[in-house]
């Protein structure tokens, strides 16, 4: 992919996201068939977060049953019980690197969930931060 087709696709999501910054709902993508990413806009309104929350919830607990672990890797405590009350914090400061020992706790926590049963999902939970102005 070149360079440019890359920033003309990420300025159109950026403007499309301002545009429906009301409506947004989370991000659910499926890195692997066993490791799921949730991400929502840092900026998102609460009443709009817990709605879009629950809708995951139900989805993951209708394709996975309860075995899903949830990792918050986000530094903003939501209520995302709601998502999952088998929650792991490992939070960071925005705009901080995590530090070395924190990332291995992470892949080993995930690897230990991930080895415990062949039908153990992990999802990964954290924010967006739209870079809109520079």
């Amino acid at each position: 992919m070149e360079k440019h087709h890359h920033h003309k696709t990420v300025k159109s999501s950026l403007l499309t996201l301002s545009a429906l910054e009301e409506s947004y709902e989370l991000d659910l993508i499926y890195i692997t068939e066993r490791i799921i990413s949730v991400s929502f806009p840092s900026n998102v309104e609460e009443q709009s977060y817990a709605v879009n929350l629950r809708e995951v919830a139900s989805m993951l607990r209708s394709k996975h049953g309860h075995n899903y672990l949830l990792f918050n890797l986000s530094e903003k405590r939501y209520d995302i019980s709601q998502l999952n009350p088998k929650v792991l914090d490992f939070g960071w400061p925005d705009h901080h690197a995590p530090a070395l020992d924190k990332i291995c706790s992470i892949c080993k926590a995930m690897d230990t969930w991930l080895s415990a049963d062949s039908h153990n999902v992990v999802v990964i939970h954290n924010k967006v931060r739209l870079r809109s102005q520079r």
